[in-house]
This record gives C-alpha cells, structure tokens and sequence, in this order.
C-alpha cells in the first residue's frame, strides 16, 4: 500500500486530501495516478505539478515511470512561480 498526498489543483481534482491506494509489483506512478484519478472519473493532476516519490522529485527519478513500491509517499503538489 503506498499513501498519496494530494495539494492544491490535485486535491481539487481527486477530492481527497489523502489516500491509501493498494499496489502491485512493477507499478510505476503513471499507473497509480491513473488508477486514481480514473476511479474518481476526473482529468489526471500531473500537467503543471510536482511529484515527489518519498520526498524526491520524480523528475531527477525516471518520471513517470518510476517504480513505486508498497510503503512510498507520493505527493502531488502545485508549480508554484514567483517572481
């Protein structure tokens, strides 16, 4: 079981602050984020977010393929820009 956390537009999107989602092997986080969003019948949260596997951005991982395993943290948070 792996927790996902969700911010701002994605919480929006999901209508949950936080769930508890059952995983099997070899599912990357383009899978979860797609079980996730589909059973809520929304869009998906990942255009214009963060997303961090257990406190790291999967960007520096391999995106959206990376493997998620049971007991990781994924957050999906907003880009926030400043100036």
């Amino acid at each position: 079981m792996v927790r996902v956390k969700l911010y701002g537009i994605a919480r929006d999107l999901v209508g949950k602050e936080e769930l508890d989602v059952e995983v099997e092997r070899e599912t990357t986080l383009e899978d979860l984020i797609e079980r996730v969003t589909k059973s809520r019948g929304k869009a998906s949260p990942t255009q214009a977010q963060v997303i961090l596997v257990n406190g790291r951005d999967c960007v520096f991982m391999e995106g959206l393929r990376t493997k998620i395993h049971s007991g990781d943290l994924i957050e999906i948070l907003p880009l926030v820009r400043g100036g």
